[in-house]
């Protein structure tokens, strides 16, 4: 059904901003009151809205791929071996019964100790004395190991097995009629953007991937009777969300990330809504929830902090007063004397090329060190997609901690990572380069903090003019005392729910 691939007058054989392709999308949902239709008895569109709005910006705006991804047969063979270890290694329904389990993130980070951390929920667990279960879902369909986490538990049992009984025995979800509401849906979006979107197929995987998991999920969470569920990502989880809400078990979601209007995981504007949605959302600061209309009440958002950045902030303030900057402080000195500091580069995988090849071009004239950071899905294969970068004279780096690239830094570059609001709680004077995504950024640009560039000519003039200050109170963002305002926040969840 989605076949259609000729442009439509409308979009006049252009490549969309990423806010019209934005705006069309929601003008689709609006026409056709998505929100309210049900296939196979549940809102079918609050789960595939995500996907479907990644799409379309992907086929109509210049945004490119977010990560790389594993070989098909690599893939099978993973999940396969997945599968069969987690019987024996992991198995989470051999897990004792916990009052808190938390569902992590699967791309984990190694640190300088060695051991791969869910920098979301590891210090969490490491500092609050919780009865908890941890539960992994799979990065790119393995998990990173030795990790720090004590316990882990893996979902693979629970995806993959699910995913057997979808391969072999799919319970059907459509009817004729909902084949025939789908068609329309289709037409409509190649309508607005002139290319054809596989809808009917992604709400046909969604709603029979409910059907599978769903019963491994409620067996799972039946035998660990946890009274809160903790999870980081709540956009694809909304089986489970549904099976907690069915057990009568609230969850909280730990933000994970940048949380804004653009951001069809978190913002429902209007009488959009989602009941998949988690019962309760700890921000980073009061910043995120007042930047985005959420489907929850305001007095279920908690702006708790964000252990992880507290933490490495004071790591990196302890070296310096204990004298482990100086290498560093004289670095930088040489730099000064020389005419020039140190520049960070954020990247990410759906801007890179554009971000990479500014860079470059900026490299043949700014005075000081550029340091490329490449975000985790860019570290395979950067050098065939962004040859530039080999033969500019810039730094590129993959596994160098981010934290330690921000205090050798005097300012960054990037487009709308959430490692920017980082830069910013570190100091830094931020830069962003006009591509598609960047008015996911636009507060900060409002605010003053950060400086919208076009061209290396812009930048450097900007640069030279100190256009970009930082915030002098970064709580807004990142709420203080993390740790001791997460486990009060948790325990006030509980003894509401007790009510």
């Amino acid at each position: 059904m989605a076949g259609a691939t000729d442009r439509t007058d409308e979009t006049n054989d252009s490549t969309l901003s990423y806010e019209e392709a934005h705006r069309r999308f929601l003008a689709v949902e609006d026409d056709l009151g998505l929100f309210s239709a049900r296939i196979d008895g549940v809102p079918f569109w609050e789960r595939a809205r995500f996907e479907t709005h990644r799409e379309a910006i992907r086929e109509t705006t210049p945004l490119g791929e977010a990560h790389t991804t594993v070989s098909l047969q690599r893939a099978r063979l993973r999940k396969l071996t997945g599968l069969l270890r987690n019987v024996a290694v992991g198995n989470p329904f051999l897990a004792d019964p916990a009052e808190i389990a938390f569902v992590g993130h699967p791309r984990r980070k190694q640190r300088e100790d060695g051991l791969w951390w869910d920098v979301y929920c590891d210090p969490i667990l490491e500092a609050l004395d919780l009865d908890a279960v941890y539960l992994e879902p799979d990065h790119d369909h393995v998990h990173h190991t030795p990790a720090k986490t004590e316990d882990v538990r893996y979902l693979d049992l629970v995806k993959y097995g699910g995913n057997l009984r979808r391969k072999f025995l799919p319970p059907s979800v459509l009817t004729p009629a909902d084949e025939r509401f789908l068609e329309r849906v289709e037409a409509a979006f190649a309508e607005r953007f002139g290319t054809g979107l596989d809808v009917a197929g992604r709400v046909r995987r969604d709603l029979v991937t409910r059907r599978c998991r769903g019963p491994l999920y409620r067996r799972l969470l039946e035998r660990l009777d946890p009274d809160i569920v903790v999870l980081v990502v709540s956009y694809g989880k909304e089986t489970p969300i549904e099976v907690c809400s069915d057990l009568g078990i609230p969850v909280v979601e730990l933000q994970h990330g940048v949380v804004n209007p653009y951001h069809v995981g978190y913002s429902f504007p209007g009488d959009r809504t989602k009941e998949t949605f988690p019962d309760y959302l700890f921000t980073f600061g009061e910043f995120w929830g007042d930047s985005v209309e959420l489907p929850i009440p305001a007095d279920r958002v908690y702006p708790v902090g964000y252990p992880h950045l507290e933490a490495s902030l004071a790591e990196l303030e302890d070296g310096v007063e204990s004298g482990s900057g100086d290498a560093n402080d004289d670095a930088s000195d040489d730099e000064s004397d020389e005419g020039g500091e140190q520049l960070l580069v954020v990247s990410q995988g759906t801007v890179g090329r554009e971000l990479s090849r500014f860079v470059a071009a900026l490299a043949e004239d700014f005075s000081g060190e550029i340091v490329y950071k490449l975000h985790p899905g860019e570290y395979d294969g950067w050098e065939d997609s962004y040859p530039w970068l080999r033969e500019a004279d810039i730094d590129v780096r993959a596994d160098a901690d981010l934290y330690d690239l921000f205090a050798e830094s005097a300012a960054q570059v990037g487009v709308y990572s959430t490692a920017l609001y980082e830069g910013l709680a570190v100091g830094l004077d931020t830069y962003l380069l006009e591509c598609p995504g960047v008015v996911q950024l636009g507060p900060l640009v409002d605010r003053g903090y950060a400086t919208v560039v076009e061209s290396p000519a812009e930048f450097l003039e900007a640069y030279e003019a100190g256009a970009a200050s930082p915030p002098e109170d970064r709580a807004p963002f990142f709420a203080p005392n993390a740790i001791d305002t997460i486990g009060a926040a948790l325990a006030e969840v509980r003894e509401r729910e007790r009510r």
